[in-house]
């Protein structure tokens, strides 16, 4: 049980953030998940950004001393209101919930003493039970060398997982692009931080993330949304890609299929290997992860092309790095299938 009296006069030491946008049906759940934390120094801001529902009504509702309700006369946008709940936080801590998810009740605890006892990370992020999938869990890289090496391909933790420290986000002025409508403000925002900051991973699930009609990505375009979020995310980097370059790389996110011609084939190889020229002078990824990835997604699109052109397969390999033995297996049983 909390201390509220304590509560009232000491800044707590969580913030936890939950920005709110017509998620009525959900965000009573998440609410309670939070209020029923095994760690009890937190104040929980929900901010209500000119919901259409009764979102608001139903966390107003909640009688609660430790929830502050924050609510926008007018749409700010997902990141903008983001933002206003990073300044508005008090906590030594910024953790995140989404109003459709949920967490476990140690969750809090569990990062708290993560983060105490590893003072020089500045994010943690936990793995994930999708809801409604009772099996599948979702995990991110638990060190940070591996989450930065694979931060080109995808998120080094989960956003709606994440812990932060609040003074990283205060020294860097750390905020989620503004301008940005649309997925992808997740990531974005976070390769800002692991641009300045180590980051890790509990390998628990300690978040339940929601997937379906109500997420925000849902009924949205992806492939032209993957597109954007590709070419903000390289520009970050310092990297400009052309078109050929762009849909070489969307290959290798697995957001399109493996190439249909010996000029796509060429024009992914070069792609490759400008990425590795480019690490390779600018260290922006810890080189053996990152490469060991690269190599990894050549291996996946080798097998894809063998399963439909054993020619492409070949001149494929002769591209990347030749026959290794994972890919002469592959090829010889696909020839035996055919």
């Amino acid at each position: 049980m909390a201390d509220l009296k304590a509560f009232s006069k000491m800044p707590p030491r969580v913030s936890v953030l939950m920005t709110l946008y017509n998620k009525a049906t959900y965000v009573e759940e998440a609410v309670k998940s939070v209020l029923a934390s095994s760690y009890s120094d937190f104040e929980l801001l929900v901010l209500d950004d000119a919901s259409t529902d009764h979102g608001a009504d139903l966390v107003r509702a909640i009688s609660d001393p430790r929830i502050r309700l924050v609510e926008s006369a007018t749409n700010l946008g997902r990141a903008r209101n983001a933002n206003r709940g990073f300044a508005e936080s008090k906590g030594e801590y910024v953790a995140i919930l989404d109003a459709d998810d949920t967490m476990h009740a140690d969750r809090l605890a569990k990062q708290v003493a993560y983060m105490d006892a590893h003072p020089h990370l500045s994010a943690c992020g936990t793995a994930a039970q999708l809801i409604g999938e009772r099996d599948r869990v979702v995990a991110w890289p638990t060190r940070d060398e591996e989450a930065r090496g694979l931060m080109l391909f995808e998120d080094p933790l989960l956003y709606g997982s994440a812990m932060f420290r609040r003074s990283i986000i205060v020294t860097h002025g750390l905020q989620c692009p503004e301008d940005w409508r649309g997925p992808g403000m997740d990531y974005l925002f976070l390769l800002r931080v692991a641009a300045v900051a180590e980051v890790a991973n509990l390998p628990e699930a300690l978040t339940n993330y929601r997937i379906g009609a109500n997420n925000y990505r849902h009924g949205r375009n992806g492939l032209a949304d993957a597109e954007r979020i590709a070419t903000e995310a390289l520009r970050f980097f310092g990297l400009k890609a052309n078109p050929h370059e762009l849909r070489s790389h969307l290959v290798l996110l697995r957001r399109l299929g493996p190439p249909e011609t010996v000029a796509e084939v060429r024009s992914l190889n070069a792609w490759v290997a400008r990425l590795l020229a480019f690490n390779r002078e600018a260290l922006a990824f810890p080189t053996a992860v990152f490469e060991s990835r690269l190599r990894a997604e050549l291996d996946h699109i080798f097998c894809l092309l063998a399963d439909r052109d054993p020619r492409l397969a070949r001149k494929h390999a002769r591209l990347s790095g030749g026959w290794n033995l994972g890919r002469l297996r592959y090829y010889l049983a696909t020839c035996w299938r055919a």
